[in-house]
C-alpha cells in the first residue's frame, strides 16, 4: 500500500483501500486484517490514522474483533449491492419490497434541478413552493441497503391523495391509480455528507450514488421527481447472449 498526502486524508485513503479489497473479495470473509503496527509499517502512516481507518470499517460492519484471533473480515460483510434491471422494474420492485421510514414533509422552495423537468409551473406549485416528502427506503431483502429519499410532487398530484397517505406510503401514493408509462433515471457518483451519514450508516465522505428518477404518464406529463442517496457499494449486471 502506498499513500500520499493530498485532498483525501490519509486515514480515509486507508479505509477506502481496505474497504475496496473486502467488497471485491480480495480479502475474503474470515481473513485476518493486519495489526495496527503491521499496517503502520506497510503504509508509513501513523498508528492514530490506522486506528481511525479500522474504526470506520468496524462501524460499517465489514470487520470484527475476535478474542485471541485479532481483527478479521466478517463472515457476511455488509455489501449493499444494486442489480439494475430496467428502471421501471427496479421502481416497482422497491414499491413492493421496500420499507418506508417517514422523516419530514412540507412545501419548500423548488430547486432548479427539479423544476427543469416540468414544462411550466401551472398546477405544480402552491404559493411558489413544491411539496417535498423526505423519507428512508430500506430494502426488506437486504437491510444494509438504505436510500435517503427526497420526493418532489406537483400540486395537482398532491391534491389527489390524502396527506396521511403521503406520509405513510409516499412511493405507493405517487404511483397509485395512475399509469406510469416510462421512467427516466440518472445515476451520479456522490459523497456522503454528515446528514446523510446519520441515515445511511456509513462514514461521512464515503463515495455513494445519487439517483434521480422522473416518472412520466402516457401523455408525457411528469408525475414527480425522486432523488435517492444510496449506500450501495457496487452495481452488478449480467448480460446473456442467446
Amino acid at each position: 500500500m502506498a499513500f500520499k498526502k493530498g485532498n483525501i486524508p490519509l486515514y480515509f485513503q486507508i479505509y477506502l483501500q481496505l474497504k475496496q479489497e473486502i467488497i471485491s473479495g480480495d480479502r475474503p470473509p474470515g481473513s485476518p486484517i493486519p495489526t495496527i503496527n503491521e499496517l503502520a509499517e506497510q503504509t508509513g502512516v501513523s498508528h492514530g490514522m490506522i486506528r481511525r481507518a479500522l474504526e470506520l470499517l468496524e462501524m460499517e460492519s465489514l470487520i470484527i474483533k475476535k478474542p485471541r484471533v485479532g481483527t478479521v473480515v466478517r463472515e457476511s460483510p455488509q455489501k449493499a449491492l444494486w442489480v439494475p434491471t430496467s428502471s421501471l422494474d427496479d421502481f416497482r420492485q422497491r414499491l413492493e419490497l421496500g420499507a418506508i421510514r417517514f422523516l419530514s414533509d412540507g412545501f419548500v422552495d423548488p430547486p432548479n434541478r427539479v423544476m427543469v423537468h416540468f414544462d411550466s409551473r401551472d398546477e405544480i406549485l402552491q404559493d411558489g413552493k413544491i411539496y417535498e416528502n423526505h423519507f428512508l427506503l430500506i430494502s426488506s431483502q437486504d437491510q444494509s441497503r438504505i436510500d435517503l429519499a427526497r420526493m418532489f410532487v406537483p400540486l395537482w398530484r398532491f391534491n389527489q391523495v390524502p396527506l396521511d397517505q403521503w406520509r405513510k406510503a409516499p412511493l405507493a401514493s405517487a404511483a397509485m391509480d395512475v399509469d406510469v408509462a416510462r421512467i427516466r433515471q440518472v445515476t451520479r457518483p456522490w459523497f456522503c455528507d454528515h446528514y446523510a451519514s446519520e441515515h445511511l450508516q456509513v462514514p461521512d465522505g464515503t463515495p455513494i450514488f445519487h439517483r434521480t428518477i422522473i416518472a412520466y404518464l402516457p401523455d408525457h406529463k411528469p408525475l414527480g421527481v425522486l432523488e435517492l442517496l444510496t449506500n450501495i457499494n457496487a452495481m452488478e449486471r449480467e448480460i446473456i447472449f442467446s
